[in-house]
This record gives C-alpha cells, structure tokens and sequence, in this order.
C-alpha cells in the first residue's frame, strides 16, 4: 500500500511540474497561461472579468525589445511586469487601470517597457511580493 502511495504522490509531483509558472524571489508561484500564437497575444487577458489570485499570462517574444502593451477591452486591473531574456525585471507598470468595451482608444491605459518576456498579474500582486526592477524571476514553461 505504501508502494502505491510513493508512486501516486510521484506522478502528481510530475503533473505538477509540468505547469507552466514564474517564480517570484520570495518563494511564491505564479501560475502562467502562455500566449503562444499572434492571435493569443493580441487577445491577451481582454474581456475576462477575473483572474485567479496566483495566475497571470505570460507573453514570449523571440528577443529583448521595447513591449508596448494597452489595457483595450480588457475588464480587470493589472500590474505588467517587464523582464528582460536574462529573467530580471526590467520595469513593473504597476496598478494598470482596466478599460470598457467599446472605450476609446485615447481613453484606454498603456504601459510600455524593455523585455523578451511580459507578465500580467492581477493589480497589487508586484507590491503584496515586493518585486522591484532587477530582481531575478524563474521562468518555468514548458
């Protein structure tokens, strides 16, 4: 019986590392769905009413470069955390504000930084972590 204990508990412990996650320098995971193609990008976290406390989405791009990202249809706040092909932050905008269907484009909230990688969190997880520019993440993806 303690056999199939071990072997159940290691196969959970496998399917758990199989999930794609950042890990923050306090210890603590987050959760990341990846935008893997153009359209998953541009869609982003648009038109989701929430996101899970320790979730985010993480987007990849093939080199460091300026990111511009806006918060167009896009229902919840969020901190976007820039980090460069090194896994360092580069710059956190912080507390971005979430728009409306239908706003504006002058009306909706941009954030703009240097990277290969950007994380939407949800707003107040980069101050509740204490994250700050040149701390070092663990990118976690499969």
């Amino acid at each position: 019986m303690r056999k199939i204990f071990i072997i159940l508990y290691f196969c959970l412990f496998l399917l758990g590392c199989k999930q794609n996650a950042v890990i923050l320098p306090d210890g603590n995971t987050i959760k990341v769905e990846i935008a893997k193609t153009q359209a998953q990008t541009e869609r982003g976290l648009m038109f989701r009413e929430s996101l899970p406390e320790n979730s985010g989405m993480l987007f990849i791009f093939p080199e460091d470069k300026i990111q511009v990202f806006w918060m167009k249809n896009t229902l919840i706040d969020l901190d976007i955390i820039f980090i460069d092909s090194q896994g360092a932050v580069v710059n956190i905008a912080e507390n971005m504000p979430h728009s409306y269907i239908g706003a504006p484009e002058e009306d909706v909230a941009q954030a703009f930084g240097w990277g290969q990688y950007v994380l939407e969190i949800n707003s107040g997880l980069a101050k509740k972590h204490n994250l700050k520019p040149g701390d070092r993440l663990i990118l976690k993806i499969k």
